[in-house]
């Protein structure tokens, strides 16, 4: 009854936000909300139901059903199925469900399981109908309805956070199509570059020396 986890969400459309100028964030609208917290987690919900199938099934005693042998064979091979997965596969099917309760990914593993043990408890049930005593038979019955109760409650849990996730995405998508399609606003021109001015001195120039009066002129 393992599930592998199914990656749902690619989150490769962030990448496309590297792409986009600086100036279209700040006109973006703002990204939707992340959906909100499970009212509880998903072993809350189910666990109730679990733990009196648990009991209910080390109450059945199928070889001593009336009935065909193979029936009460199979009913016992499905009852020992039930149980490993109790107490093997499912409960960390659930714990990873439980560290992550807003997840499409994580909890589906557990659902998924959770329905193909559904399956197995029916055919022990409607085996049980026809040939287990009738307080086996009230037993089968009442576990089996709140099973059911609980994997539907979590299911539906399951189903609301997809169509969150569905529409978080989409307007995402609206949201990135906004920036890149909107107008980037015009930039002032920077200022001219001023030309500084040096402020290293001149050298003074130098004057030749005036004639002495008196002095004879040079032939």
């Amino acid at each position: 009854m393992k599930v592998t986890a199914m990656r749902l969400f690619p989150s490769a459309l962030f990448l496309i936000l590297l792409g986009l100028p600086c100036t279209a964030f700040a006109q973006a609208p703002g990204l939707p909300p992340a959906p909100a917290q499970a009212a509880q987690s998903p072993s809350a919900t189910m666990q109730p139901a679990l733990d009196d199938l648990q009991q209910v099934l080390g109450s059945l005693r199928p070889d001593k059903w009336k009935g065909p042998g193979e029936v009460r064979e199979e009913a016992s091979a499905n009852i020992d199925s039930i149980h490993r997965d109790l107490q093997g596969t499912l409960p960390s099917l659930l714990a990873s469900a439980d560290a992550a309760p807003n997840s499409v990914a994580q909890i589906l593993p557990a659902f998924r399981n959770i329905e193909a043990l559904y399956d197995v408890l029916l055919r022990v049930t409607e085996a049980g109908n026809l040939f287990a005593p009738n307080e086996q038979k009230q037993a089968l019955e009442q576990t089996r309805a709140k099973l059911e109760d609980a994997r539907r409650s979590l299911g539906e849990r399951l189903q609301a956070l997809a169509v969150a996730h569905e529409k978080q995405i989409h307007d995402l998508q609206a949201a990135v199509h906004a920036m890149a399609s909107a107008p980037a606003p015009a930039c002032p021109a920077p200022p001219p570059a001023t030309k500084k001015r040096s402020t290293r001195r001149r050298p003074a120039k130098k004057h030749a020396p005036a004639a002495s009066k008196g002095a004879a002129p040079s032939h």
